[in-house]
């Protein structure tokens, strides 16, 4: 805006001082003025003689004035240029596809070594009786070797430890976990056989007889299926009603 201000101003100026000065150079009128009537008490110009001009309006007066217009419009460029000034910068922002995200720091992975010392230790504490150590360490074992080549072990002895300590109840889900997990197992029989026997500490007599049961079906040829056989047999005696007793021959 400024610049333009300044180009007005260039072509204003020169016009300005030239009509001070009279007519525009090539300007010609096509009929000559209408000579003026003296005024009262004067004489008028001899024929030959130029007739007498008004008085040229003050150059240096019309210069300040001029000079007076500029400084008023550089001023009001001035403040408008103030008033709008630079427009502030917006922050720059990654579109939603490649903002960075800081990335989850990396959990430590467990060893091989340190789960089979952690096996270990609690095969230790557990022949030591010290059960609740025992069951920490089968259960750090468990965690890190879900699938481990001792993860039958661990959750067999982790589950006796309960049963040791007389927490059936316990004991009873840790056995359960072992069939399911672990179904090919040789630990699996016995299991089974121990999660009967919590079901009778329980006095779960139901649970109890089922159980033994789905040993025989699913281990028909495991020592422990012949043991819950003959306990169901000796159940099932124990429950038959006992027969009559025969009248005694009269003499």
């Amino acid at each position: 805006m400024r610049y333009n201000v300044i180009r007005y101003l260039a072509v204003v100026v020169p016009l300005l001082l030239l009509a001070s000065c009279g007519t525009l150079p090539g300007m010609r009128t096509s009929m000559p003025p209408v000579p003026a009537e003296n005024p009262p008490g004067t004489e008028a110009a001899a024929p030959g003689q130029a007739p007498a001009q008004a008085p040229a309006p003050d150059l240096a007066q019309q210069v300040l004035n001029l000079q007076a217009r500029v400084d008023q419009l550089e001023g009001r460029v001035a403040e408008l240029a103030g008033r709008s000034g630079p427009a502030p910068a917006k922050p720059r922002s990654l579109p939603p596809s490649t903002a960075v995200y800081p990335k989850p720091a990396a959990k430590p992975a467990v060893s091989g070594a340190a789960a089979e010392k952690s096996y270990t230790d609690g095969m230790r504490a557990y022949h030591a009786k010290k059960y609740g150590e025992a069951r920490t360490q089968f259960y750090q074992y468990l965690k890190s070797q879900p699938r481990g080549p001792k993860a039958a072990e661990a959750r067999y002895y982790l589950a006796d430890s309960f049963y040791q300590e007389c927490k059936y109840q316990e004991a009873a889900v840790e056995f359960n976990k072992l069939r399911l997990q672990h179904p090919q197992s040789i630990l699996a029989p016995a299991g089974l056989l121990r999660q009967a026997l919590c079901y009778k500490n329980q006095q779960q007599m139901s649970s109890y007889r089922d159980t033994l049961k789905k040993l025989v079906k699913a281990y028909p040829h495991s020592p422990e299926a012949k043991e819950a056989q003959k306990i169901l047999k000796e159940g099932s005696k124990a429950a038959a009603p006992a027969a009559p007793a025969g009248r005694q021959k009269k003499n």
